[in-house]
């Protein structure tokens, strides 16, 4: 049944946006509502409703902290029809409008700015698939990060196929994790990574017969911020060095907000982060 669950905490992380509701979600598992609701609490301890409350405010405060966009269309982009609701529901969350949080933020960021030691550039991908399992652990607590035959564990019948793949990490927390920190204390939860392997032949990717811990998600084109560093130990600082100088650019492109990639290249680390115009 965890293998369920799961599911439905990623369709809830993927569906943030939409006015979809309990039921939904039950129709797409094909279960009940009342085994969604009792079985998810069993494996998350919080209810299906209150998980992507949590989780639609996180994404809100990451727009804040590293966009432009105005709070109007962050509201939307969250999921919230009513701006009033919108605010009301962050200020529960955050004991601060959206307005103060963002003024807070900035304020924190202009006093911590860290030294600039590696090159950003911007680039634009083409569409691509990934092949993901989810793991309710942070990279630091996860042994063989790289390592392409632990990357794709479980697919040992589909190596051929995956030859000319690499290994890559997708982090959805780390951006809530960076500007949440800086105005409350860490709350204990589960740190989600996935890995496994990026392809940039969307042929390869269609026909493969995935394990049930697998996924296959789409990445469309889009731009996003590259860097290169040398150790996955350096990922924290290089994270944050990266947000603040993407928001001093002055520029049509916003971080999106969508999860941060890392792909293991033969001879060094990329650290990917999405933009929007």
């Amino acid at each position: 049944m965890f293998n369920a669950m799961m599911r439905a905490e990623i369709w809830l992380q993927d569906t943030l946006d939409k006015p979809l509701g309990i039921e939904d979600l039950a129709n797409h598992l094909g279960y009940s509502a009342s085994q969604i609701r009792r079985q998810f609490r069993h494996c998350f301890n919080i209810s299906p409703s209150a998980y992507r409350e949590k989780r639609r405010l996180e994404r809100a405060a990451v727009l804040l902290s590293l966009t432009s966009q105005n709070i109007a269309q962050i509201a939307i982009r969250c999921g919230y029809t009513n701006h009033s609701s919108f605010s009301r529901a962050f200020q529960r969350r955050y004991r601060l409008s959206p307005r103060e949080y963002r003024q807070a933020i900035s304020s924190l960021y202009l006093l911590n700015r860290p030294d600039k030691k590696f090159t950003i550039s911007i680039e634009r991908n083409r569409p691509a698939h990934v092949v993901l399992m989810r793991l309710y652990q942070a990279p630091d607590h996860i042994p063989g990060l790289g390592n392409k035959k632990y990357h794709a564990n479980h697919l040992d019948h589909l190596q051929a196929q995956l030859e000319a793949s690499t290994p890559t990490m997708v982090l959805p927390d780390l951006l809530t994790e960076k500007v949440t920190a800086a105005v409350e204390e860490p709350a204990p939860n589960h740190t989600r990574t996935d890995i496994g392997l990026y392809l940039e032949n969307r042929d390869t990717a269609e026909y493969l017969a995935l394990p049930v811990n697998y996924r296959r998600v789409d990445i469309p084109s889009r731009y996003y911020a590259k860097i290169y560093f040398d150790n996955i130990s350096q990922l924290s600082y290089v994270i944050s060095e990266t947000l603040v100088a993407l928001m001093d650019e002055k520029n049509r492109l916003n971080i999106s907000g969508d999860a941060p990639q890392v792909l293991w290249h033969p001879h060094h680390i990329e650290l990917r982060i999405p933009l929007s115009a």
